[in-house]
């Protein structure tokens, strides 16, 4: 397990979650297995329900967390199915749930899945197999009003707009197919062996990737999903990685912990807050210096944690 993905700040995850005997606890985003290996071992008689759209990390996944088989589901479906998954299951409310949505390392590191910029690899970045939607067809087929709308909403990106019309100049001669070509047309613009260089590919491949596999567009309305279904005393706990997923979380949180509006039938004057969350991360926390030596994968990881009220 710990060859395809290390599970980021771990022991905090499980502190946060507080897995007690008998629960029901939902990994959401479960990669390999890491984090709900730690949380079944860390508690006896709880049962988990893993998520996951990649059916790679579903099979490494089993192999991580066979030898608690009979605690054990695993669901081939993204985050956004799983209040319906849950209800299919006869599953009203659950103790706790775990959103880790970084790339895991072992598809950052698989070459065909392009996801990474530092391999020459096909322009894939589907998270779901099945998909039809790739980073190639993307490339190939968006406007440059398009493209640069996705590189600079999703990789915040401020050459957005010449690295698209680069992109659109140059497909037109040769169509493009690997990871290899997009890094020329980003260097060819910013150019290369820099930081500001590495940084902008980074951000790119950040955009390409959000966008193919619809990541924003989702996790508001399945945090909204996930507080819904926590029992009263569950714990949610999300590790985010840039900055656009943080501020989601953040306000889908800081706006379940404020309270909505609630008119009472018999009076319109009559109105409250009801408050669904408290916090118990009031600023993100981020891995330590030890962590980020040992997995650099967790330098950028922002962790907030709430409690169902």
């Amino acid at each position: 397990m710990r060859d395809y993905h290390i599970p980021v700040m771990l022991k905090q995850c499980i502190n946060f979650i507080a897995p007690k005997p008998g629960g029901i606890y939902v990994d959401a985003t479960i990669g390999g297995g890491g984090h709900s290996l730690g949380l079944l071992e860390s508690c006896p008689d709880i049962h988990l329900i893993g998520f996951d759209q990649d059916s790679e990390a579903l099979l490494e996944a089993h192999k991580t967390l066979f030898p608690y088989q009979d605690r054990v589901e695993l669901i081939q479906a993204n985050f956004s199915r799983m209040r319906t998954e849950l209800a299919f299951r006869q599953i009203k409310t659950v103790s706790g749930i775990l959103f880790d949505l970084g790339v895991s390392s072992h598809q950052l590191e698989t070459p065909e899945r392009g996801f990474s910029f530092d391999l020459d690899s096909p322009l894939d970045m589907r998270m779901d197999q099945s998909s039809d939607l790739t980073a190639e067809i993307v490339l190939n087929e968006l406007s440059q009003k398009a493209l640069t709308r996705i590189f600079y909403d999703y990789g915040e990106e401020l050459n957005a707009s010449r690295i698209a019309g680069k992109i659109v100049k140059i497909r037109e001669e040769q169509p493009f197919k690997t990871t290899g070509d997009l890094v020329k047309v980003i260097e060819s613009v910013v150019g290369k062996g820099t930081k500001a260089s590495l940084k902008t590919k980074a951000r790119i491949f950040q955009a390409l990737r959000i966008y193919v596999n619809q990541e924003l567009e989702i996790l508001e309305q399945a945090l909204k999903d996930a507080i819904n279904i926590l029992e009263p005393g569950g714990r949610i706990v999300v590790l985010s990685y840039h900055s656009l997923e943080d501020r989601i979380v953040k306000n889908v949180f800081r706006s379940a912990a404020e309270g909505e509006e609630q008119t009472s039938e018999a009076s319109f004057l009559n109105s409250t807050k009801k408050r669904k969350l408290q916090l118990l991360t009031r600023k993100p926390l981020q891995a330590d210096a030890e962590e980020i030596n040992n997995n650099p994968h967790s330098r950028s990881v922002k962790l907030r944690a709430a409690e169902k009220i």
